[in-house]
């Protein structure tokens, strides 16, 4: 469907908080937040600097691009993790580009459904259609499930799909990408 620019972020004003001593051994906590598209990969990147660093730890934390983003900001965390691209008004912040992802539709793994046309997914996520019998699947009703406002996936589907979120009929709203696999995962009527 798409590809994700998944970006670290660090402000420009912020201050150090892993402190180097004249060893050079690195000492202190790394803070990362902000989006569950990028946390899995942090999260490795992390074991590996901790297991070369004993002194670090690193502590990454989801919450979506726009925590990550502000975050970075305010000094909460020394790094964002951010999976779009940065916006005009968030050129104060440095971005360094350290992946692309993929964005997909996921169905429950008994779907019978194999493939869905861009109009049938529209046509799916503004209620038009509505049961899984009119797009080739078993007659039962389609449970939606849908990123919550403000999340750099929503964003990509709609502008993908040229939607907008008040257009998006969703029985299931989920914050991060983990909640939507398992809400999707346990619903064997569920798209996401």
């Amino acid at each position: 469907m798409g590809l994700v620019a998944c970006f670290w972020l660090q402000s420009c004003a912020q201050s150090p908080e892993v402190a180097t001593q004249s060893t050079d051994q690195l000492q202190g906590k790394l803070v990362l937040t902000g989006s569950s598209t990028v946390a899995p990969l942090a999260s490795e990147i992390g074991k590996r600097f901790e297991s070369e660093n004993p002194g670090v730890r690193v502590d990454v934390q989801t919450g979506g691009s726009s925590r990550g983003i502000a975050d970075a900001r305010q000094g909460v965390a020394d790094i964002g993790m951010v999976s779009r691209d940065l916006k005009q008004s968030e050129k104060d912040l440095q971005g360094f580009a350290i992946a692309r992802d993929g964005i997909g539709i996921i169905v429950h793994k008994t779907n019978p459904v194999q493939s869905l046309s861009n109009q049938q997914i529209v046509d799916i996520y503004q209620g038009k259609i509505d049961n899984w019998q009119d797009v080739g699947g078993k007659k039962a009703p389609i449970t939606v499930v849908n990123k919550a406002e403000g999340r750099s996936t929503l964003e990509l589907f709609l502008k993908y799909f040229q939607l907008k979120n008040s257009e998006i009929k969703a029985d299931v709203v989920i914050g991060d990408n983990e909640q939507g696999i398992k809400t999707v995962a346990g619903n064997p009527n569920g798209i996401g």
